[in-house]
């Protein structure tokens, strides 16, 4: 079973122990409790350590999820939640606002196989479960092919953006004999027409290099990294596509 999968049996567990009005819990029962609730879904002994649930707690304090769980020690041992009507799943939204957040799961759901969306799962299990999601079927279908070449390199450029890293892509273009290296500053990722491609800062000027010709890519932590501060809605805002002609000025047709 997936980790967060786990997590969120875990989670469901120590909320339902937690609001228990009638029970005393030490953090050994709680331990206890998991362990027995991972049991029972995946039909083998599966052991919690004391580490697990003491970060389970915390993350169920803090804002990470958004739970910020009024959980409280009290007589130096037992746990519980100093407000006896709360609850991680209580949500104070309308029947509309569920639908709305319905939709958007169906939507998110499409995306769930990208590597560098992997970590949305959990996320998206918790939503489903929280907003009681059917397992209807999309009425949106986006175009998408995860198997499409290329992929493979989304996750490195995502982080080399995102932490600003200059890269040497060992690339070969369409109409060349033979690969180039191409040190580059990336500023933005782009789908179109159901391929990827990299904006990014080549020799002074805005280039796009499409994932699937790029043999090899190497972080340059030698070089700076130039930012343009690249908002892709106003850069693409006149084309369709994904070359930006710096010299033309959109006309009227």
């Amino acid at each position: 079973m997936s980790s967060n999968k786990n997590a969120l049996i875990r989670y469901k567990t120590l909320d339902k122990c937690l609001k228990n009005k009638y029970r005393k819990y030490t953090l050994e029962d709680l331990i206890d409790e998991c362990s027995e609730a991972l049991f029972e879904f995946e039909g083998k002994e599966s052991y919690v350590s004391k580490r697990t649930i003491q970060l389970d707690l915390q993350n169920m304090r803090s804002e990470k999820f958004g739970y910020e769980a009024p959980i409280e020690v009290y007589e130096k041992k037992y746990y519980r939640y100093s407000d006896p009507e709360y609850s991680i799943h209580n949500i104070s939204v309308n029947e509309s606002d569920l639908k709305a957040m319905n939709n958007a799961v169906q939507i998110l759901k499409q995306f769930k196989d990208f590597s560098m969306f992997k970590e949305m799962n959990g996320v998206i299990q918790k939503l489903e479960d929280s907003i009681h999601s059917t397992s209807q079927k999309s009425i949106i279908h986006l175009d998408k092919n995860e198997q499409l070449k290329g992929l493979e390199h989304i996750d490195v450029l995502y982080e080399s953006v995102l932490n600003k890293k200059v890269l040497k892509i060992l690339y070969k273009s369409f109409t060349a004999r033979e690969s180039s290296v191409y040190t580059v500053h990336p500023q933005l990722l782009k789908e179109y027409n159901n391929r990827w491609f990299l904006i990014c800062l080549y020799k002074q000027k805005m280039y796009n290099l499409a994932l699937d010709r790029m043999e090899s890519i190497e972080v340059d932590e030698k070089s700076s990294y130039i930012d343009k501060n690249l908002d892709g809605d106003e850069y693409f805002k006149d084309i369709v596509g994904v070359t930006v002609a710096e010299s033309m000025v959109p006309r009227n047709v």
